[in-house]
């Protein structure tokens, strides 16, 4: 049984995706928490093509999201 690796890039789809069916406080929360991830990929913290787990471990040394976000 293999098992699936998940890159950050469709990570943040299915995330976009899944707000559709969702009330509209939980739509905004959604888009923040795929705003950090953008701001972390854009600072090179992260790659769109990093699995999620190894992506995890990179903001952790930056010191969570909100600091890898950081402009």
């Amino acid at each position: 049984m293999s098992v699936r690796v998940k890159s950050v890039e469709r990570y943040l789809k299915e995330l976009r995706d899944s707000k559709k069916e969702k009330p509209q406080q939980v739509k905004d929360g959604i888009e923040i928490y795929i705003e950090l991830w953008e701001k972390a990929i854009k600072r090179g913290i992260v790659s769109p093509d990093d699995d999620v787990e190894s992506a995890l471990q990179k903001i952790d040394a930056s010191g969570g999201l909100y600091k890898a976000a950081e402009d």
